[in-house]
């Protein structure tokens, strides 16, 4: 078949790739600037499988509008677990909301829809090409579909961005449910070498009743956690149900093509620290759909015009967090039990306690990070850690000045 005489079921202006709360979430602001977009994700129901601890900063309530009562639990204390065990318990103006994720995804999903955004489930994106300068070919599973554009929200293993030979680095996880007694106001982090390349975390869904666990690493994720919940004392007996998934780790990737863009874990929108990443591809969601609206009026989609009207705001509005978050990440994966064990006691002893519990952001660290320089204690910690991981600064630099 040649591509410029293709035969085309679906005739629309953006075509979304993945009906998780990327892909839901764009499509209702194009939706309400009147884009005619449709999304098209491999399951069957929407919000499953259900892969994500669920904890959000409470920018969230401000940021979205959705109903209460997907709000399960908001959590006021984190408490940081020392590979020894030691432990601290820190607080602040912030507290997270527990949400539950897969009402969430649908809520997003179902209100597109209702502002007349068609969606085709069970069905997969196979590969598109550009059919001219304003139109692309997509094939998927099911149909042949002619759009102006195509948005890449299909997930940490996107087919979309592997299309421009884009590949995240990704880390597997596990996470459990388990019916556990626990405080409901506390949500805590166990570091450990093991799984040093983010952390084992307990967070409360309800008081005295359910708690999702879970870690995620590169190395035998599975026998990881078994380890893991032997040190919370867990067994299989209190278990609910049991998910996998995965976190892309690294620095924001390209995100604009021709025609094409990406948005979300396609394109690495993820804390390294924490691998959450809802904040953040919001951010890029509100940034992305007027550039779609503009480049479908003046029937621009090149390279060039995404790049200055999303790519460029995106990485000036959260790119710089996301690599301050990413070397810290690279800082947390090199300290010894006994360095945690030092800033324990430099947190409890001195007046960093009081820098953090004010300025301390879950997705924005850089005004935290610019008041504790300000503290002697800190510069002094933080010249020990470089004296001692000197072959780090090059890295930390290069990711600082990339």
């Amino acid at each position: 078949m040649e591509k410029s005489k293709v035969n085309f079921d679906v005739d629309v202006d953006v075509c979304i790739i993945g009906g998780s709360i990327a892909g839901n979430y764009l499509a209702c602001l194009l939706a309400e600037k009147n884009v005619n977009c449709i999304v098209i994700e491999e399951h069957y129901e929407l919000g499953k499988p259900f892969q994500c601890a669920g904890i959000i900063s409470q920018k969230i309530l401000t940021l979205l509008d959705f109903p209460d009562d997907i709000i399960l639990n908001r959590v006021h204390i984190a408490e940081i677990v020392a590979p020894n065990l030691v432990s601290i318990k820190m607080s602040g103006s912030e507290s997270p909301v527990i949400i539950d994720r897969v009402r969430f995804d649908a809520y997003f999903g179902c209100k597109a829809q209702g502002l007349g955004v068609k969606y085709y489930l069970g069905e997969k994106y196979l590969k598109h090409w550009a059919l001219s300068k304003t139109d692309v070919i997509i094939k998927t599973s099911k149909r042949i579909i002619k759009a102006r554009m195509v948005v890449g929200a299909d997930g940490p293993f996107s087919k979309v961005a592997a299309h421009f030979n884009q590949k995240n680095y990704v880390i597997p996880a596990v996470q459990a449910r388990f019916e556990m007694k626990y405080p409901i106001d506390q949500t805590s982090m166990y570091f450990n070498p093991r799984w040093k390349e983010l952390f084992g975390y307990v967070v409360p869904e309800k008081e005295g009743s359910v708690c999702r666990v879970g870690l995620a690493t590169k190395n035998h994720p599975n026998k990881a956690f078994q380890l893991f919940l032997k040190k919370l004392n867990l067994s299989s007996v209190n278990q609910i149900d049991r998910q996998g998934g995965a976190l892309p780790v690294g620095l924001l990737a390209p995100m604009v093509f021709q025609n094409t863009v990406l948005i979300g874990d396609s394109a690495c929108m993820v804390k390294a620290t924490t691998g959450g990443g809802i904040i953040m591809l919001v951010s890029a969601a509100k940034i992305l759909a007027p550039a779609i609206s503009l480049a479908i009026s003046q029937k621009n989609f090149s390279h060039n015009f995404l790049y200055h009207h999303y790519e460029r705001k995106v990485r000036k509005s959260i790119g710089r967090e996301l690599k301050l978050h990413y070397i810290i990440r690279i800082l947390l994966e090199a300290l010894a039990p006994h360095e945690f064990n030092h800033f324990f006691h430099l947190y409890t002893t001195t007046s960093l306690q009081n820098v953090i519990r004010e300025y301390a952001d879950m997705d924005f660290p850089l005004k935290v990070i610019k008041k504790l320089f300000q503290e002697g204690t800190f510069i002094r910690y933080i010249f020990y850690l470089g004296f001692k991981y000197y072959r780090m600064i090059p890295k930390v630099f290069s990711i600082l000045f990339k």
